[in-house]
C-alpha cells in the first residue's frame, strides 16, 4: 500500500529568490547604461510581507515604474506593476509574466 503525503509537505513557501532580484536589477543596469533610469531605491516591510523594486529617471523625479511583491497567504505571492501617471498596469502571481511585462515598459522606455 502507497503512503499518502499531505499536500502540505510537498508544497513551497511563498517568496521571492534572490535570481528574481538579480532579474529586476539585471533591467535597472541596462537601462542606467543607456542613461535612461538613473537611479532605483528597494524596500522591504517584512510586517506587511510587500517589497518594491522601483526604477527612477532621476532621483529628483518621481517614481517612473514600480515592481511591488506583495505576499497575500502562506504559499502565494503576487507580482504588481505600477507606472508613472497611470497606476497599475499589471498584476500576475506569475514572476515570469509580471517581469516580461515590466521588461516591455523598460524596453519602450529605451526607444524614445
Amino acid at each position: 500500500m502507497s503512503e499518502i503525503i499531505p499536500f502540505a509537505k510537498t508544497a513551497h513557501p511563498s517568496g521571492f529568490t534572490s535570481g528574481q532580484f538579480r532579474k529586476l536589477d539585471g533591467l535597472y543596469l541596462k537601462a542606467a547604461s543607456a542613461k535612461t533610469l538613473t537611479y532605483r531605491t528597494v524596500e522591504c516591510d517584512f510586517d506587511e510581507g510587500i517589497a518594491s523594486y522601483t526604477y527612477y529617471k532621476s532621483a529628483h523625479y518621481s517614481a517612473y515604474l514600480s515592481f511591488v511583491i506583495r505576499k497575500v497567504g502562506p504559499h502565494t505571492t503576487m507580482y504588481e506593476i505600477y507606472l508613472q501617471q497611470k497606476g497599475r498596469i499589471m498584476k500576475s502571481g506569475i514572476f515570469e509574466k509580471a517581469f516580461h511585462r515590466l521588461e516591455e515598459e523598460i524596453e519602450k522606455l529605451l526607444a524614445q
